[in-house]
């Protein structure tokens, strides 16, 4: 069975734009960022059922946090491929604007409802 990260690395992979976990490293120290770029992050494992003592069903809470230095028109298709690997759009919403890196920013949330049992 993957792992949430491992479904959401996946579906954004496809996107062809650069990506990583928790947070966007430069390759170098004090190197500038890509123009445009995606991190995920899990964000909340909630237990929704229980059978003999044992978590049968989870609900996972990922967010997809989009930067781009242009704005935020023309971005990639983040809600579609998370929707197309099997995750529940739920909500989004615009972020402050880093100063520091000159990125625009846009954070979706997606849920997914794991199956335990099988």
């Amino acid at each position: 069975m993957s792992t949430v990260w491992e479904m959401t690395n996946t579906a954004l992979a496809g996107l062809g734009i650069p990506l990583a976990a928790s947070s966007y490293l430069a390759a170098t120290p004090g190197a500038d960022l890509p123009a445009q770029y995606l991190t995920y992050q899990t964000i909340d494992m909630t237990p929704e059922a229980h059978a003999d003592d044992e978590e049968t069903l989870r609900n996972e809470l990922v967010q997809v946090t989009v930067r781009s230095r242009s704005s935020l028109a023309n971005l990639p298709d983040v809600i579609g491929a998370m929707t197309a690997a099997g995750f529940f759009f739920a909500g989004g919403r615009e972020i402050p604007f880093d100063f520091e890196s000159r990125h625009f920013g846009i954070a979706f949330d997606f849920e997914y409802l794991r199956d335990l049992g099988s």
